[in-house]
């Protein structure tokens, strides 16, 4: 299922994944009927055997090939340049120097960017989709002579809500390190926290919607925020892609990668809210926004596409006072 994922550039839907599941069993029971008792009713030499069993082999090699060949690792974009997949899926700078932390772990480390001397100071706050606006903070940041400090873990949104537990994923560290970096974010006291996160993880099945969990977990952070820092600014989630953008457009598939889902703008608490929509969409969410691939994957703005928000993101900080 990987080869045929890899080629349509997104997950595989149920149905394509159930029809894949039956063609692998027709063909299955195909090739024992017309390949395997023909093979064994004949007693072939052991040579014999070792040439069919070469050229099955290469004949999958080639099958695989093919598929992964018709897939670039380049995209074209509409304004004449062009750009590789590889650039377009590097991730921000704190992934790179471990302070975007990671499962297990519960403490942010110094994590300071922008100008270090500075006494105004502005904090980010939450999972990887907080993260993503990492390059335009600090880029915004270095412009303006703003510290930034950076506190994010993965899979561990601002708002503080219990999720469902997979993999190496656990609650308590999550929690566990919200209440560091609260604790981090009252020893600042800085200018302004700009806290986010993904809200489309799976919620406990003892929450009557998604809407309800959510909002839970907003209040409490803000009761946990309040009075810690002179603003704080939620930023929305940014639309939900329903593919790998990078991969999709590295196939050729063009406008049908478009499409990205808007994510619901709600929010509760008295945080000063920040919906980045409009900056992505239009009537619809294009996966190259203004000549930049908008995605890294199927899920975080990309790197390029951050940086490139930076100038409307600087402009709602000077209208809030913030710089």
């Amino acid at each position: 299922m990987v080869l045929p994922s890899t080629r349509f550039g997104r997950p595989l839907t149920l149905i394509e994944r159930a029809l894949l599941i039956a063609l692998t069993a027709l063909a299955a029971d195909l090739t024992h009927r017309f390949i395997e008792k023909p093979i064994a009713r004949t007693n072939p030499s052991q040579k014999k055997i070792l040439q069919l069993s070469i050229f099955g082999t290469a004949g999958c090699a080639l099958l695989a090939g093919a598929i992964l060949l018709s897939s670039s690792n380049i995209i074209s974009l509409s304004n004449g340049r062009s750009v590789s997949i590889a650039a377009v899926m590097e991730k921000p700078k704190v992934y790179l120097d471990d302070c975007h932390v990671n499962n297990g772990e519960t403490l942010s480390g110094e994590c300071t960017y922008g100008d270090k001397g500075s006494q105004r100071t502005i904090v980010l706050y939450g999972d990887s989709h907080a993260a993503q606006w990492f390059p335009a903070l600090e880029k915004i940041s270095k412009d303006n002579g703003l510290k930034l400090v950076s506190l994010t873990k993965s899979a561990c949104p601002a708002p503080e809500v219990k999720k469902v537990e997979i993999g190496a994923y656990k609650n308590a560290d999550c929690f566990a390190w919200r209440k560091n970096a609260i604790k981090r974010i009252a020893e600042i006291n800085p200018d302004a926290v700009l806290l986010s996160g993904f809200q489309h993880f799976d919620f406990p099945k003892s929450y009557s919607s998604r809407e309800v969990w959510w909002a839970q977990g907003q209040q409490i952070a803000f009761n946990h925020l309040n009075g810690l820092a002179k603003r704080l600014i939620y930023i929305t989630d940014t639309p939900h892609p329903i593919r790998d953008i990078p991969n999709c457009l590295a196939s050729g598939a063009g406008e049908k990668c478009d499409g990205s889902e808007k994510s619901a703008a709600k929010v509760t608490g008295a945080f000063t809210v920040l919906n980045p929509t409009s900056w992505l969409c239009g009537n619809n969410c294009p996966a190259i926004v203004d000549g930049v691939v908008a995605y890294r994957d199927a899920s975080h703005i990309s790197v390029a596409m951050s940086e490139a928000l930076a100038p409307k993101l600087e402009d709602f900080l000077i209208a809030q006072g913030v710089i």
